[in-house]
């Protein structure tokens, strides 16, 4: 008779177990020490071990059904899913290419110094940023018309062809930010109507063409910080209209212009910071009424008017701090700014005058604004006037090396001639000089005989050491006294019966030699005809 250990008690049907019930306590009075963790050492017939062996093949022969069943249904699900013609056939072998969550092409960091040509045309994003690629051609992505996602940042790119983004009408982001581009073409993102985000940080960029986003009506975010741009052209951003993230700190930009920020009106945050802004126009912000954040700190404003700052209209967050504030009378109309103004702001420390250099500008007092800083050591105003072609008195805006109103004496105030009417020319000198060479010599003739006369009192107001003269009331009514066709004892002298007056003589001198100068060449022609 055969035997056999059985150490696990799970394999026993409960028909064997209660066979054998018996027998293990049989064992057990027995003492002979057969258990083990509540285990018996049966003892058992051929009969069941045969018939142990066929429950057992049964067994494994239904496991084996089971497991076949679940790979045929498993084959039947994989055929059922539509699969992508070309997609893992058409990768290239550095790039690594997976469907989910979007058919993407994965090939940063592979260092490729140019485009993998055998891109698959269903991919929807590529990843090629952190290579060595020089050029971007106009044939490399012309197959990929469902791409939406092309980052191509942190590569040698010193040229993008004509065309190279064209047909990709469906792209939405792209990054070629970290550049060497240095010069772009007006046309190289012509066509891109669904960019809504686009990257030109870190570039070298000095300028950018005229044009350059033209057609870009979804674009929604513009970064072109960190280059070298200098200026920018006026209606440059005129086409984004939903732009709301204009990213341009950390240029060279040294004026903000009327037009240079037109079309703007969705924009929200405009980062201007780290520049060379020396002057922001009056009508810098005109269409920027939905913009929340404005920075401006870090550049070379002396002065900003509150007229500037009233189309602003949804500010909240506001930086203006780092530049080299002028606080007196230029500054009153931006204090006055200020005190409407309720949302978050950075000082303004005051650079001049000396006593109030490093106060805060909004918590100044009315009476710290009263005056005109004006200092030899630093002597950027002057005292300059200039005629227009039109005749008018013209004085320069006080960020133009000109005087503004407020810095001019109430005497200089009263001397500013109206735009609307033609200027007294007394204003400008007690001589005047017109562009009639005969008046001119009748003049010269006029002042010569006025400073002759020694019994005549001379006022020294009257004398002229600048270019144009100095506007003055004074000098006006020393002009009209130094007329002599406004003195009446003059008109009298100089009547018919007084003709032979030295003055009256000298005063028409100039009018006879005229005449002659007309009539001589004509007689002496008319001879030589005859």
């Amino acid at each position: 008779m055969d035997y056999i250990l059985e150490d696990d008690r799970a394999v026993l049907t409960l028909f064997d177990w209660w066979e054998q019930r018996d027998y293990c306590q049989m064992q057990r009075e027995s003492k002979k020490k057969t258990q083990k963790e509540g285990c018996c050492i049966k003892l058992l017939s051929p009969n069941h071990i045969k018939l142990r062996a066929t429950m057992a093949s049964m067994r494994e022969k239904r496991s084996s059904m089971y497991m076949v069943g679940e790979l045929y249904f498993l084959v039947l699900w994989l055929q059922s899913v539509p699969r992508m013609e070309g997609w893992v056939e058409g990768c290239p072998a550095p790039c690594i290419c997976h469907s989910e969550p979007r058919p993407t092409l994965a090939c940063q960091q592979q260092g490729l110094y140019s485009i993998p040509t055998e891109i698959p045309i269903h991919s929807q994003r590529i990843f090629l940023q952190n290579n060595k690629l020089t050029v971007v051609r106009s044939t490399s992505f012309s197959p990929c018309r469902n791409l939406t996602v092309l980052w191509l940042y942190s590569n040698n790119i010193s040229h993008i062809e004509a065309g190279a983004f064209y047909g990709l009408e469906r792209l939405e982001e792209l990054d070629i930010g970290d550049n060497d581009l240095r010069i772009i073409s007006p046309t190289a993102f012509r066509g891109l109507s669904r960019l809504h985000t686009l990257h030109l940080h870190s570039c070298g960029l000095s300028v950018l063409p005229v044009g350059i986003f033209r057609g870009l009506f979804s674009l929604q975010h513009l970064y072109l910080q960190d280059n070298s741009l200098l200026t920018l052209h006026d209606d440059t951003f005129l086409d984004l209209a939903n732009l709301t993230y204009l990213f341009l700190h950390n240029n060279k930009i040294k004026t903000v212009t009327d037009h240079m920020l037109r079309g703007l009106v969705s924009l929200d945050r405009l980062l201007l910071h780290q520049n060379r802004v020396t002057f922001v126009q009056r009508n810098s912000f005109h269409d920027l009424r939905k913009l929340t954040t404005l920075f401006l700190f870090f550049n070379n404003l002396t002065v900003l008017t509150g007229e500037t700052m009233d189309p602003l209209v949804s500010l909240q967050y506001l930086r203006l701090n780092g530049n080299q504030w002028i606080c007196d009378c230029r500054a009153r109309t931006l204090w006055d700014w200020f005190k409407g103004f309720k949302g978050s702001s950075s000082e303004l420390e005051c650079h001049v005058p000396a006593r109030l250099s490093g106060k805060d500008l909004k918590q100044l007092k009315i009476p710290d604004l009263e005056g005109c800083y004006d200092s030899s050591d630093h002597t950027w105003i002057s005292v300059f006037s200039s005629k227009t072609r039109s005749g008018k008195l013209t004085t320069e805006s006080p960020l133009r090396a000109g005087i503004p109103r407020c810095c001019l004496s109430d005497k200089d105030k009263s001397s500013i001639i109206s735009s609307k009417g033609l200027p007294d020319p007394s204003s400008y000198n007690s001589r005047q000089i017109t562009n009639n060479p005969l008046k001119e010599k009748e003049n010269i003739s006029k002042t010569k005989l006025l400073e002759a006369d020694p019994n005549k009192p001379q006022n020294k107001q009257s004398l002229n050491d600048g270019p144009v003269g100095t506007l003055s009331n004074n000098l006006d009514q020393s002009s009209e006294d130094l007329s002599p066709s406004n003195d009446p004892e003059k008109k009298k002298r100089c009547a018919k019966e007084n003709m032979s007056d030295p003055l009256c003589l000298e005063s028409h001198g100039s009018t006879i030699g005229a005449w002659r100068l007309v009539f001589l060449p004509v007689f002496w022609l008319s001879l030589d005809f005859c």
